[in-house]
């Protein structure tokens, strides 16, 4: 049985279908792919600059990962091969990025 989509992108102009796993968020897969990057080369500009980062942003972070792995694992095959390919993309600097952390002397804000 296909189920219809709860509801359209909540990005203005956008109009995509949000699949089940992001009703949460009301994105597409494409935005939601778009902040995940924004989100992690952010991360990564604070490591750069030697700036501590929020214990969130990292939470945030590894669920992005986790989400886009699973969506590679058990839902690839109702994506494009473009959407897999930035998953995979994103995957990989997550991957990228924690290895930057775990070499680096960066430091993680606990609370505000």
């Amino acid at each position: 049985m296909v189920t219809a989509p709860l509801c359209s992108c909540r990005v203005v102009g956008c109009g995509q279908d949000v699949p089940a796993t992001l009703t949460r968020e009301v994105l597409c897969l494409d935005h939601f792919i778009e902040q995940a990057f924004t989100r992690m080369r952010k991360a990564l500009e604070l490591c750069r600059q030697c700036r501590p980062l929020d214990r969130h942003v990292l939470d945030w972070l590894l669920a992005d990962a986790d989400f886009a792995l699973r969506l590679l694992a058990f839902g690839g095959r109702g994506h494009t091969p473009a959407q897999r390919a930035k998953l995979l993309e994103l995957v990989l600097g997550l991957a990228n990025l924690q290895e930057y952390l775990r070499h680096h002397s960066v430091q993680v804000k606990l609370a505000d």
